[in-house]
């Protein structure tokens, strides 16, 4: 017997928090602490580890037994390096590692002391006991499995965001490989590549865990048996999670079935009492009445009926087909994207698993979509009629002074009666609309989220992590709802249980690249070793501006040019090309726009119209780019004129050369 508790009861003033708790820890067992939210986890493991003291009841430890707790927020040391936090996990195995190797080298100079050769053979037995020859290799795959590369060895704990700094917490207790480790919801901050390496970490531990979670899939693979605090004792229940829940739902039926039983019997007994206890049976009723008053003392309370979470999206209208079209999309903060170009089609009805290693941009991508953040490259088109439902992952934030109930009214525009009839639904019931929110716990501002969402009725939910901080019941609540949804749903979470439940396809987002899988979650997590990675995209060059035509630099040629360009002007004259002049005659490449003067020897224009410029006096044809514009169409049939044409004729040319 690794630990036993017997008794054990703790109150805070009239709260009675425990009552009579006994329960059992063997070693090498896995074991699973669960129970609503508030129902005294945490103060039962406060009291294991001695952070409490129970009112009443005794704990029994094995002799030497060590005990590693993590909890919700732990703590590292200011200051501290990364690797230097994680080494403090190894304690006692580096410790004799490095006495070890002092000795080992020493001796391979030939300075070792006297006895020196006794100590390294013990030291080496030791070692060898303790598995810790191979420590520097478990610190490196602990550290990068989860989320640690060499590259972070050296980065102070004081730049960890909160996420990062449990995890580091966590592999340094798990590098601690104590008695005992109490882990308190440790897949919180853990992407789903590192939940299933702890898994396997878990089942494989040679020391006895206790878990509190409220990963539904994470019991499932790591638990053989379930410690339940319930109407403040503890219910014990052997086997995986799908018995636990079939034996505790046996209890709860058998429970109210014999509190129904005793209570019938006490209202007959008292029935009787009350008729007989003056008459001629007053004997008789008196033994009526110690008999009633045995089974009140020995009643077994009715178990109590926990209120859930009661909502529907029944008021949702439809939008057009398309609800998000990202294209050539790039997400990220201060122009530095986190992943390649995304091209994402969203439809009216689709619901989206969107997995992904941490850091990779999930959370990034719902703000983009949504409008909260700008893309870095690409865009985002919004379809017609799409009413959003954003949940952040970061729970509401108000004043000090702010409750649900002046959330409801003021941010909702609900009169107090429905806000109140709302806020119960969310199970916060009397009192507790009037509790400040910054006095809220996580799970109840994630409620309160979810409540104004119902109000709105938006035919298209983005949910940002929404089982943070819920229990098993309220978990099983929300999937039941969004089972019923009728509109788009685009999820990102780490819970499998729910994804599993409600996804239809899949996006996982990684740095290397954006897949896309029209199938369950399960089909995705059977064949995701199978699917092709997309390669990241790279932009087109863009095309070639286009070359203007290049003009003959031969002197006919530019003066044929020269002609042309007078062309543009309706009524030119065209033989001899000396009445108008431009301002400068040297050609180019480029065409320019051509200012016209009067030429000093211009003449007075013949009343008798010129013939319109067919060709330029040469069989090849105007190759101006503006060619259409550059000849007018003649006005009413040409008249021929005496003289000879220097330039221009009527008749076109008999033959072109």
């Amino acid at each position: 017997m690794l630990l036993r508790v017997s008794g054990v009861a703790k109150s805070y003033g009239a709260d009675v928090i425990l009552d009579d708790a006994s329960f059992f820890l063997g070693p090498r067992e896995k074991v699973a602490l669960v129970g609503r939210n508030g129902t005294g986890k945490t103060t039962l493991l406060k009291i294991l580890t001695g952070q409490e003291t129970a009112d009443q009841g005794t704990i029994t430890a094995s002799p030497g037994m060590r005990i590693a707790y993590l909890r919700q927020n732990e703590a590292v040391t200011p200051g501290s390096t990364v690797r230097a936090e994680a080494e403090r996990g190894l304690g006692e195995r580096l410790h004799l590692r490095d006495r070890y190797e002092e000795i080992a080298a020493s001796l391979e100079r030939g300075t070792a002391e006297e006895g020196a050769l006794e100590e390294f053979h013990e030291l080496g037995e030791r070692l060898a006991d303790l598995e810790a020859f191979g420590t520097e290799n478990d610190l490196r795959s602990v550290l990068d499995r989860l989320g640690f590369t060499p590259e972070d060895d050296d980065k102070s704990t004081d730049t960890l965001s909160g996420g990062q700094r449990t995890r580091l917490a966590l592999a340094r207790m798990l590098l601690e490989e104590p008695d005992l480790l109490i882990l308190d919801e440790p897949t919180n901050h853990l992407d789903l590549s590192a939940t299933e390496w702890l898994e396997a970490w878990v089942a494989r531990y040679p020391g006895a865990v206790l878990l509190v979670s409220h990963d539904r899939t994470f019991l499932e693979r790591t638990a053989e048996r379930y410690l339940e605090i319930r109407d403040r004792r503890v219910f014990a229940y052997d086997g995986p999670y799908a018995q636990y829940r079939r034996l505790r739902q046996e209890d709860l039926d058998r429970q109210a079935q014999t509190a129904a039983r005793q209570a019938a019997e006490i209202a007959q007994l008292d029935e009787f009492v009350r008729r007989f206890i003056n008459s001629q049976r007053t004997a008789e009723a008196r033994g009526r009445r110690k008999k009633m008053e045995r089974l009140m003392a020995e009643q077994v309370q009715a178990p109590t009926q926990e209120a859930g979470l009661h909502f529907d999206f029944s008021k949702v209208a439809r939008s057009g087909d398309q609800v998000y079209v990202c294209e050539k999309l790039q997400v990220g903060y201060d122009g530095q994207p986190l992943a390649p170009a995304l091209d994402w089609t969203v439809r009216y009805g689709e619901r989206w698993g969107i997995i992904g290693e941490n850091g990779a941009g999930k959370s990034t991508l719902l703000k983009t979509m949504v409008g909260a953040l700008d893309p870095v490259t690409g865009a985002v088109r919004t379809g017609s009629g799409v009413s959003l439902g954003y949940f952040t992952q970061d729970a509401v934030q108000f004043d000090g002074e702010d409750t649900p109930l002046d959330y409801m009214v003021w941010e909702c525009g609900l009169d107090v009666g429905p806000a109140r009839d709302v806020l119960a639904k969310f199970l916060f019931t009397g009192d507790d609309v009037f509790k400040p929110i910054s006095a809220l716990s996580g799970g109840e501002r994630n409620k309160l989220q979810l409540a104004a969402l119902t109000i709105a009725q938006p035919n298209c939910l983005a949910l940002d992590e929404p089982t943070n901080h819920l229990d098993m019941d309220s978990r099983e609540a929300l999937a039941n709802v969004l089972k019923q949804f009728p509109g788009t749903l685009l999820l990102v979470s780490h819970d499998r249980w729910l994804l599993g439940q409600l996804a239809d396809s899949v996006l996982d987002v990684r740095r290397s690249g954006t897949r896309q899988f029209s199938g369950s979650f399960a089909d995705y997590m059977s064949r995701r070793d199978d699917l092709p990675t997309p390669a990241p995209r790279t932009p087109k060059p863009p095309p070639p501006k286009p070359r203007l035509p290049r003009l003959a630099p031969a002197n006919s040629a530019r003066r044929s040019a020269g002609r042309r360009k007078r062309c543009k002007r309706r009524n030119a004259p065209w033989s001899t090309g000396k009445a108008w002049s431009p301002r400068s005659t040297a050609t180019s490449r480029t065409p320019t726009r051509t200012k016209w003067r009067r030429s000093a020897s211009a003449t007075k224009r013949p009343k008798t119209p010129l013939p319109a410029p067919w060709t330029t006096g040469r069989s090849r044809p105007c190759d101006w780019p503006n060619s259409k514009r550059c000849a007018p169409k003649p006005r009413g049939r040409p008249v021929p004129t005496a003289g000879p044409q220097t330039i221009g004729s009527n008749t076109p040319p008999a033959t072109a050369r």
